[in-house]
């Protein structure tokens, strides 16, 4: 086992989405969310204390929606590339049914990680990029792509997200997203979204269309029903947004 996270570097915020998904599998492997980091986890060591305060579901929620909407995306157009934009150390492409290119792209310091814990597969390309520098899709856009931004605008203050998320359509024409909101800490450690509601990011002209997630994915039912109950609230409320978009 090896010490592999700095625990002041960008690299560290890693470790929470990566526990609670390792968590996931052990207690709700029903869902299919977890194994890889389980097994990534017993690899290293780090400072867990934030993770253990976190909703694991959550986590595992985020990973089964934007799993569906590539698969949907796919299924339209399957020669199209999927795009994880801010991957950390997540390998939900891994599991998209019939998916051919498959493109990560996050900071230097978290590829450079990447790259030693999870090497590429073949298929898959990995970029190092800082996303909050205004090119910076430039050299990473796919006409016809579909984005997968699962909790990174989370880590972007409010004007870099709204710059990331005009930037999309033009880096990726006629292409697709998904993407979860922007978070905040609030009590008992439940994030609450302030990413915009779907008609003012329609206001904005970032999408051709755009829905958002108000029913809980198939796998859920084994889910205990007080949890259930709690995360079905918080999609319907908007309290938890989560996006499935399409470029002109």
């Amino acid at each position: 086992m090896s010490r592999l996270f700095d625990p002041g570097g960008p690299a560290s915020t890693l470790l929470v989405p990566l526990w609670c998904r390792a968590r996931c599998a052990l207690e709700y492997p029903s869902l299919g969310v977890g194994e890889e980091d389980a097994r990534l986890l017993r690899a290293l060591r780090g400072d867990f204390s934030a993770a253990r305060g976190s909703d694991c579901l959550l986590y595992a929620l985020r990973e089964k929606l934007m799993l569906a909407a590539a698969g949907r995306f796919l299924a339209g157009r399957p020669d199209a590339a999927l795009v994880d934009l801010g991957c950390g150390l997540d390998t939900l492409l891994r599991r998209v049914p019939g998916a051919g290119e498959r493109v990560y792209v996050d900071l230097p310091e978290v590829m450079e990680l990447r790259a030693r814990l999870l090497p590429p597969e073949p298929g898959e390309r990995y970029i190092a990029a800082d996303l909050r520098a205004p090119e910076a899709l430039g050299g990473i856009g796919r006409a016809g792509g579909f984005v997968i931004m699962a909790g990174l605008l989370c880590h972007l203050p409010d004007g870099e997200g709204a710059a990331l998320l005009a930037s999309l359509a033009g880096a990726f024409p006629g292409g697709g997203a998904a993407f979860d909101g922007i978070f905040a800490a609030a009590r008992g450690g439940m994030p609450l979204s302030r990413l915009p509601g779907r008609a003012a990011l329609m206001r904005e002209g970032y999408f051709a269309s755009l829905t958002r997630a108000k029913k809980l994915p198939r796998g859920f039912e084994a889910v205990p029903a007080a949890e259930r109950l709690k995360l079905s609230a918080l999609l319907n409320t908007g309290a938890l947004r989560f996006y499935e978009a399409r470029m002109a």
